[in-house]
């Protein structure tokens, strides 16, 4: 009969052992029955006895803190299965899967471990005997002659050792032959990817697994959960065949707010809801904002336990958020800044110190960085500087995005085209002035440093420029080719589309030099960082006398030392990455000098991928160039090229007229999607909402940039959107959040784009 308190059990009438029934996971007081557990728990239960459509294999695939192995855990409760768990690695082999053959010496029996163990604790010889006769349930005389056969059986080990070898089944075999509900942690961690193929057969009902002493078939009651953390550093995509196997998927996401609060609150009995609700948006926020900035850390519920435990004892949540929250996310300084700007962006740290401390909000809401005299703070009652500064850029972004709003009011197509035909025609007197005091820091500097080709490498080229330049009729015809035909299923198939392969103007090498120059140590420090990365990558096929393995080495036996195995290295791999970059040159890149830190920006990327080899592509765009061109494309390097004169092609680019962001977007993802590498990132650099002749703009152009998306992430294609101008909040809005990095501070833009691309490795 059913048990009541258990309605999704599926293992009534079978019975456990006593450590088998303590396997079963109880349900703590503060556990929070999530739909997707009753939602799992219950299709496996209905369809238990379904010969057919039996639910036995589980997928939870999700964000470090998202529940999945609390999921996995309740689900054991709620089925009544014994719990057993094996976390992966990456160096795990196929012995890890089914178990290994290990060298044992005679007097390592398990039935006498325990026992010796034990002797060597007791105090006199009568302890011994009393100890063996309870051991082995047994009278005094037989105790006494256990104890004679084993001082016999050690003086003989001890005499002349006999090795053998014994089976000692995995945690995968055990759970799989006796029926438990077994839990695989992080298979995507795994190198070699042929190792959890092993297991496909066994993942069928009734399956078997191949172990070294023979075949072991699947227990009927088996469930297997697989639970995966997604797109983090380390991780493979999951085998097809694997995957496949899989009879039911979880999307493992942060839960609701009202979800996150109660669980937080019923774990840590912490009572006030408005502070506890507070601080799960602020976990939520930080997550988001770690997405998309590409750091590998988390937060998640485990952070946001934690923090509201430190709250609950009485700790201020201001100053345990670095301990409990940030830091586990990352303590890299300029990653902690990126999250620090999104909470100062939205306020939420002022609004959780309203609720702690009852203080007025504006008194934290003052000028982004502005230090205040010790009067003034005694006045306002500021006993923390930190305070003051932790909140002050909502402020400043309140009003700086407010006043860029008033001076900008909206323009129709034909104004802007009118606006921005004009900035064009200043715009070469204006960019030939932003390399001069570059240019004279640049002179300065090599007086300190060396002469010009000491540390230059974006002026050594492999092929002459007349060679260079008598390649270009040839692929500036094949680029436009590409790039229409990557548009012919889009709303842009109808409209000229031409690819520019810029000229070269040598006199503008020294101009790329002055310009990158203040970045070098940064490119030389990210470069050499990255370099060790990859060196520590790189392995043999196999390692040789090893204690354990899977190839049996017979010629080491005569040695005796038991290293008898060679175990398979994974495979050789590099963190593998492919990046295309797409430069907005519309009219209004002309303000603030945008194009030139984008100039900046793309130069010290350009150095670095080319010093680590990352694949790299950079297409500048505009449009409404004439009547018959409505996208113009600028090809300063293709995938396939080298870096032969790309400096001096980066200094062509300026601002022109509009911006048709859907049809470059679309052109570089079909690209970067042909590319044989782990990560393809589209990096959209741009400082405004996408706007052409004749209606290319508002939620048309919105409808086309996330169709993109869409489109091109489904091949395994990133997009990340870094904002530059007043236009930040609408391109978030089309990017999306988790898509999204802010880099408004034009000065930090170059270094902090160029660390981002280290991360994505």
């Amino acid at each position: 009969m059913e048990q009541p308190d258990f309605p999704y059990a599926v293992t009534t009438g079978r019975d456990f052992s006593k450590l088998e029934k303590m396997m079963i996971w109880q349900k703590p007081a503060s556990h929070q029955t999530s739909a997707e557990e009753l939602r799992i728990a219950s299709e496996i239960a209905d369809n238990w006895d379904d010969p057919e459509l039996k639910l036995f294999n589980i997928l939870l695939e999700g964000d470090a803190g998202s529940g999945k192995t609390q999921l996995a855990k309740a689900l054991s409760a709620d089925l009544q299965l014994p719990y057993t768990k094996i976390t992966c690695f990456a160096d795990m082999d196929k012995s890890d899967i089914f178990g290994a053959l290990l060298p044992v010496i005679n007097t390592d029996q398990e039935e006498d471990k325990d026992l010796l163990d034990a002797i060597y604790q007791s105090d006199c010889f009568d302890d011994v005997l009393q100890l063996i006769e309870r051991h082995f349930s047994v009278t005094p005389e037989r105790g006494k002659q256990k104890f004679a056969e084993l001082i016999q059986r050690i003086e003989g080990a001890e005499e002349q050792p006999i090795v053998r070898y014994k089976y000692y089944p995995s945690e995968i075999v055990r759970a799989m032959e006796k029926g438990y509900l077994l839990e695989i942690q992080e298979p995507t961690v795994i190198r070699d990817a042929s190792v959890l193929v092993a297991l496909n057969s066994a993942l069928e009902q009734n399956g078997m697994l191949n172990i070294p002493t023979g075949f072991v078939q699947r227990h009927p009651d088996c469930v297997v959960v697989i639970t995966t953390n997604r797109n983090y550093q380390g991780n493979r995509p999951l085998n097809e065949s694997l995957r496949d196997r899989m009879q039911h998927a979880e999307k493992m996401d942060l839960p609701p707010l009202d979800v996150m609060v109660d669980r937080g609150m019923a774990k840590t009995g912490y009572q006030n809801q408005a502070v506890a609700e507070k601080m799960a948006e602020i976990i939520r926020l930080l997550d988001i904002s770690a997405k998309a900035n590409a750091i590998k850390g988390a937060a998640g519920m485990r952070s946001y336990f934690y923090w509201l435990k430190a709250v609950k004892r009485g700790q201020d949540p201001l100053q345990t958020i670095h301990q409990k929250v940030l830091y586990k996310v990352t303590t890299d300084n300029n990653e902690l800044q990126l999250l620090q700007t999104a909470l100062d962006t939205t306020g939420l740290l002022a609004q959780l110190r309203l609720l702690i401390h009852g203080q007025p909000l504006q008194d934290f809401k003052k000028a982004a960085g502005r230090r205040i005299s010790a009067e003034e703070a005694q006045e306002r009652n500021i006993t923390a500087e930190g305070h003051v500064h932790l909140t002050a850029a909502f402020n400043e972004e309140e009003s700086s995005t407010s006043a860029e709003n008033d001076t900008l009011p909206e323009k129709t197509p034909d104004e802007t085209l009118e606006e921005t035909v004009s900035e064009k025609e200043a715009a070469p007197q204006d960019t030939a002035g932003l390399f001069e005091d570059t240019e004279t820091a640049s002179q300065s500097g090599q007086a300190a440093t060396g002469t010009e080709s000491d540390n230059q490498e974006l002026v050594d080229h492999s092929l002459t420029l007349e060679d260079f330049e008598a390649t270009n009729k040839e692929e500036k015809a094949h680029a436009s080719k590409t790039a229409r035909q990557a548009l012919k299923e889009s709303i842009h198939a109808k409209e000229g589309l031409i690819v520019h392969r810029p000229a070269i103007d040598l006199h503008l090498r020294k101009a790329a030099q002055a310009l990158i120059q203040p970045l070098r140590p940064v490119i030389d420090a990210l470069v050499k960082q990255t370099k060790e990365l990859l060196e520590n990558e790189e392995g043999s096929v196999y390692q040789k006398g090893q204690y354990t393995g899977t190839r049996f080495d017979a010629s080491k036996v005569v040695y005796q030392d038991l290293r008898t195995f060679d175990k398979k290295n994974p495979p050789n791999e590099t963190p593998s990455l492919a990046v295309a970059i797409r430069i907005d040159e519309s009219g209004s890149m002309v303000r603030e000098d945008r194009i030139k830190y984008a100039q900046q920006a793309v130069l010290a990327l350009t150095e670095f991928a080319q010093q680590v080899q990352i694949p790299l592509m950079i297409y500048g765009d505009t449009a409404d160039t004439s009547a018959r061109e409505k996208t113009s494309l600028y090809a300063y390097k293709e995938f396939h090229e080298g870096y032969d004169f790309v400096p001096e092609k980066l200094m062509t680019m300026k601002p022109r007229q509009n911006n048709r962001d859907g049809a470059a977007l679309r052109v570089l993802a079909h690209h970067v999607s042909q590319q044989a590498a782990t990560t393809k990132l589209v990096l959209n650099i741009s400082d405004g909402q996408p706007k052409a002749l004749p209606d290319y703009t508002g939620e048309k152009a919105k409808s086309d940039i996330q169709q993109v998306i869409a489109d091109y992430e489904r091949q395994g294609v990133l997009f990340l959107a870094a904002a530059i101008g007043q236009d930040r909040d609408v391109i978030k809005s089309i990017y999306g959040p988790e898509r999204f990095i802010d880099l408004s501070d034009l000065h930090a833009f170059p270094q902090q784009l160029l660390q981002l691309l280290v991360r994505y490795l």
